[in-house]
C-alpha cells in the first residue's frame, strides 16, 4: 500500500526517514530513478541512508512501474520517492496510476524560481507540473507531515 509518493531531489534523507517515516511507519522505501538504479555505488549509498528495519528498493522507472502495478509490494506500506516531476509523468505514462504527489524538496539552483519554501521550479519542471495537474494529480507541497499542506495545482499554472 502506497502511503506517500514524494518528489524530493535528495531522495532518502532525514525529512523522509525521520519526519515522514516516524508518522507513516513504512515497511519499504522505493526509489524510482534510472540513473541511480544503474549505479551500484549510488544504490548502496542510498540504501545505507535508511535504518536497518526499513527495506529499500532502488529501481529504474520501468521496473518501478511494473513492480508497483504487479502488486509485488501490496502487503507492505511504501514510500515512493522520485527526484524530479518528470519521473512522476513517466510512471504515469508507464501505466502506474497517480492521484496525489507530495512535492517536498526541489531546492534552489540556477534557473529555478521559488513556488513555496523548499520548492523551486524551472520552466520545464513547471510545464510538467502543469501537465500533472491537468491529468488530475493533486500536488501537495510540504516538507514534513506536520507542516501546513499547500495545494500547488493553482500555483504552477
Amino acid at each position: 500500500m502506497l502511503v506517500l509518493f514524494r518528489i524530493d531531489d535528495r531522495l532518502i534523507h532525514g525529512q523522509v526517514i525521520l519526519g515522514w517515516g516516524s508518522v507513516l511507519k513504512p515497511d519499504r522505501v522505493v526509489v524510482a530513478d534510472d540513473e541511480i538504479a544503474a549505479s551500484e555505488w549510488e544504490r548502496d549509498l542510498y540504501a545505507a541512508a535508511a535504518p536497518p528495519e526499513m527495506k529499500v528498493s532502488i529501481l529504474s522507472l520501468t521496473e518501478a512501474a511494473a513492480q508497483l502495478k504487479g502488486g509485488i509490494f501490496k502487503k507492505e506500506k511504501l514510500i515512493l520517492l522520485v527526484k524530479r516531476p518528470g519521473s512522476v509523468l513517466a510512471l504515469m505514462d508507464l501505466g502506474f496510476p497517480v492521484n496525489e504527489v507530495n512535492v517536498g524538496g526541489l531546492h534552489y539552483r540556477e534557473g529555478r524560481e521559488k513556488v513555496i519554501e523548499s520548492v523551486y521550479l524551472d520552466a520545464d519542471e513547471r510545464a510538467v507540473m502543469r501537465e500533472l495537474a491537468k491529468r488530475g494529480v493533486a500536488l501537495d507541497g510540504r516538507a514534513l507531515p506536520g507542516s501546513p499542506a499547500v495545494k500547488l495545482n493553482s500555483r504552477v499554472v
